[in-house]
Order: C-alpha cells, then structure tokens, then sequence
C-alpha cells in the first residue's frame, strides 16, 4: 500500500513540476511583454519558486538517503509543496492574463 501511494504521489509530483517550468516561462514572458501589469506579488510568487526548486532537489536528494520508512512522508510533503506553489504561480498568471 506504502509503495502505491509513494508511487501516485512521485507521478503527480513529475507533473507538477512540468506544469511548473510551463508557468515559469509563460510567467516570465508575459512581464517581459507587458511589464506594467505585473502585480506587486510577482517577486514574491517568482521568488518563492526559485527558493523551491532548490530546497525540492534537496528533499529529492534525502528520499536517496533516508531509509524507506520516511519515504512516504517525503514524497508526500515535496507533492504538497509543490502543489501550492503551482497553485501560487497559476494565480498570478491569471490575475496577469485578467488585467
């Protein structure tokens, strides 16, 4: 059962991810583009990714490294991460799509 869930998670996490390099470059053109319609929140939605991005390789690094009884956990927590900063980064474009 651990092993199903670890894996479910792990795939909706790799789609996260690539739904989230997508938003980054929509998000970086649409300020080049338009760069009077970027919300103040912008910085800090973009910054947040970045800070991420680093801080899920070390958590993916550790899934390496840890024994299997903390995968579950792991994995649950770099999904959920990740799912609110696509989340965060999914507003932003639309607020900037909608101005």
């Amino acid at each position: 059962m651990d092993q199903t869930i670890t894996f479910v998670f792990t795939i909706i996490f790799l789609v996260e991810s690539f739904w989230e390099v997508r938003l980054f470059s929509q998000l970086q053109l649409l300020a080049i583009q338009n760069p009077t319609n970027v919300p103040p929140r912008f910085a800090k939605v973009m910054r947040l990714e970045r800070r991420w991005n680093w801080i899920s390789w070390i958590l993916i690094i550790l899934l390496f490294l840890t024994s299997s009884h903390f995968t579950i956990l792991l994995v649950s927590l770099i999904t959920l991460i990740e799912t609110y900063v696509v989340w965060r980064m999914d507003n932003i474009k639309s607020n900037m799509i909608s101005e």
